[in-house]
């Protein structure tokens, strides 16, 4: 069975100004990327063009407030903060963007593809119900899971969000939801934006238990990452049992990132999938989708793609050292004490 790449050349047509980290070059460089690596035409490999998303689609995720305000701004041209301008196609952008996450997730759950990877920007991540902000307008990842969840009636979702930066706006959406299991690695909230994700941070009523943060400290690098990996992801989703995998793949945990102070290489990006995908083999028929969120390095970018892609594609990536045991694996094993066994 083949994989497949959710892309539209529309992406690029989403500037958000001069000097702006988030810049059509970080796609560009990708598909270039894959293409020099032969995997863009490959015959295991199908390429898909989005439609957007509708707005009772986007409301799954946001509240009607929310988008009727962004539409507004829209219009105006006035930003939703000094980092997440908005210009009169942003919206109509920020819609395909969910577009090509829900078009991944249907791909997915339906059995015509194993896995998905949706090239798609502007990202998500940092998108709550009721606000945008960081770069982002509507919640990629949000909107296709409440979409496959009311669709195709899956049950249990795991998230694993390996952007640097805390996806505080997942959080917010799933922190009351028992069905949808969010763990988030990314680097300690008292060093970056957005200042989230702290380890007591666990979820809410229904949900508690079920939001599960890693934050860990500048300079943390392919150890840590694989120490949390095997400690913390492993044992979750033995216990959690998703029916779908979506991992939020943000590549500025990279060494070269110029945003962030952590140090993985390129090579950790396939290990990580890796661990995805060999558990979604085993409880889930593969379905694993990949959601692109930041990552302001163009080979880190490039190179990081293509080993999730080799990895997609049946390739193993063996881990190359001792994994670490960093102390925050303790601090999130107690936290979690009433719910998992870690």
């Amino acid at each position: 069975m083949s994989v497949a790449i959710v892309y539209s050349e529309k992406y690029l047509e989403h500037v958000p100004g001069p000097g702006h980290p988030e810049r059509p070059d970080r796609l560009k460089a990708i598909v270039e990327g894959l293409k020099r690596a032969g995997l863009w035409h490959a015959p295991d490999v199908e390429i898909f063009e989005p439609n957007p998303a509708i707005r009772e689609e986007i409301e799954l995720a946001h509240d009607p407030e929310y988008i009727t305000l962004f539409e507004k701004l829209s219009a105006m041209e006035r930003p939703i903060d000094a980092d997440t301008p908005v210009h009169k196609n942003t919206l109509e952008l920020a819609m395909l963007a969910s577009g090509g996450a829900i078009m991944a997730g249907r791909l997915v759950v339906s059995g015509d593809v194993r896995s998905a990877f949706a090239l798609v920007r502007p990202p998500g991540h940092h998108a709550s119900r009721s606000e945008g902000g960081g770069f982002c307008y509507f919640n990629n990842a949000a909107v296709m899971i409440k979409y496959v969840k009311k669709e195709f009636n899956i049950r249990r979702v795991f998230i694993l969000d390996i952007d640097a930066h805390h996806g505080n706006g997942t959080q917010d959406i799933f922190y009351d939801d028992p069905t949808v299991l969010y763990m988030s690695i990314h680097q300690h909230p008292s060093t970056l934006y957005p200042g989230t994700g702290f380890v007591s941070e666990i979820g809410s009523g229904e949900g508690k238990g079920y939001n599960v943060n890693v934050p860990v400290g500048p300079g943390s690098d392919d150890a840590d990452y694989e120490g949390i990996m095997r400690e913390i992801f492993l044992p979750l989703s033995e216990q959690f049992r998703p029916e779908l995998f979506v991992v939020s793949v943000g590549f500025d945990a990279h060494i070269d990132d110029p945003l962030t102070s952590l140090q993985l290489s390129t090579s950790a990006y396939g290990r990580l999938a890796d661990f995805v995908i060999q558990q979604a083999e085993r409880m889930c028929e593969s379905r694993v989708i990949f959601l692109l969120e930041g990552g302001y390095d163009l080979n880190a970018l490039s190179g990081g793609v293509l080993n999730i892609m080799k990895v997609m594609r049946g390739e193993r990536f063996s881990p190359t050292t001792e994994p670490k045991h960093p102390e925050v694996i303790d601090e999130v094993k107690l936290a979690l004490s009433d719910k998992w066994k870690l």
